[in-house]
């Protein structure tokens, strides 16, 4: 059997396909497993084990298509289930399995405040797409495979932002994923202060190129331990630097879900969306910290740019202190257990 899996954005959802994909090679094991996304979002899936390849979405959809069909393929497993990814697999004409949104209820919840959700996370609505062809949750985590450069010694003797790795991980860190893909869910500027100035324990902050320009040069009077790496590394060396760190603070973003897959101890801090849309850290020890109650939360399904009363309050109103505290609580306990 040859299977198409699609999911074409973003990469921490792509991440979150992960315990699907490695569910369908291990309990199929006669299946060959492509995965369809975009070229973005492949970097963190190219090595997976469980995928037989890689299918980059290309620019025009028609021949996307034309190139799939070539592929000869059995069935069409649809994790994404949008426009596009109907578009695709109507055109291909195979037998479908597709992942069921809670959208409306996503809706009803940012807009009426009731939670209708069905509690249940997306990766367990995302089995629920291939349990007719026999797949069943292994209960088991998210998966991320680096390129070999970012292991090993290979990776000790790597540089990131003009700062040797080696020295980089050679204490106990806290690795902090500043932005997120829309602004509503990013830390903002002086919680990533209150953070920096809190921490006793090295901090390396990371990001785009759009959050160095928001947090600023490495320059700041945040503490001599705090690292600014936002700009300077590529989505796999930030990978390989979360995969290295002793907790990760970062919002609800791709980095949320890098973290799962390294199994890293992780503090999540919500802003305009809410862990009840099913996104949360999976099968990881984490924290989720909410401003609560605030009668304007969740205000939206995936994040937006600005926030519509103004005041942000879902994330300034966090207590950075203490989020910094648990983070240098979590380095000194597991400190003490191998000493």
């Amino acid at each position: 059997m040859k299977i198409l899996v699609i999911r074409l954005s973003s990469i921490g959802d792509v991440l979150l396909t992960t315990p699907v994909l490695r569910a369908l090679k291990q309990q199929l094991p006669s299946a060959t497993v492509h995965l369809l996304t975009k070229k973005g979002c492949a970097a963190l899936m190219q090595h997976n084990v469980h995928l037989d390849a890689v299918v980059p979405l290309g620019d025009s959809v028609d021949a996307t298509v034309d190139a799939l069909r070539k592929e000869a393929y059995d069935c069409v497993v649809d994790l994404h289930n949008n426009h596009r990814s109907r578009r695709i697999r109507r055109a291909l004409g195979l037998k479908r399995y597709v992942y069921r949104k809670e959208n409306l209820h996503k809706f009803l919840f940012v807009w009426t405040k009731h939670n209708l959700m069905s509690g249940r996370h997306v990766v367990d609505r995302y089995y629920d797409a291939v349990r007719p062809l026999g797949v069943t949750p292994d209960g088991e985590g998210l998966e991320c495979t680096l390129d070999g450069a970012l292991q090993g010694n290979d990776w000790l003797w790597h540089s990131v932002g003009g700062f040797p790795v080696a020295d980089l991980v050679a204490k106990p860190y806290v690795a902090i994923a500043c932005g997120a893909q829309h602004a509503t869910k990013q830390i903002p500027l002086e919680g990533l202060a209150r953070l920096c100035e809190a921490m006793a324990h090295p901090v390396i902050l990371l990001g785009d190129g759009k959050d160095r320009l928001r947090v600023g040069d490495e320059a700041h009077p945040w503490g001599n331990h705090v690292v600014n790496l936002c700009g300077t590394t590529s989505l796999e060396e930030s990978a390989a630097l979360i995969r290295d760190a002793a907790v990760v603070i970062t919002p609800d973003s791709a980095m949320l879900h890098v973290a799962a897959a390294f199994r890293r101890p992780t503090l999540a801090v919500w802003g305009a969306t809410d862990p009840a849309f099913g996104f949360s850290s999976f099968q990881c020890e984490h924290h989720d910290y909410l401003v609560a109650p605030l009668r304007c939360h969740p205000c939206s399904r995936m994040g937006s740019e600005h926030c519509r009363h103004g005041h942000f309050n879902c994330m300034r109103r966090h207590n950075w202190t203490a989020i910094a505290h648990s983070a240098d609580g979590i380095i000194e306990a597991s400190t003490a257990m191998h000493t």
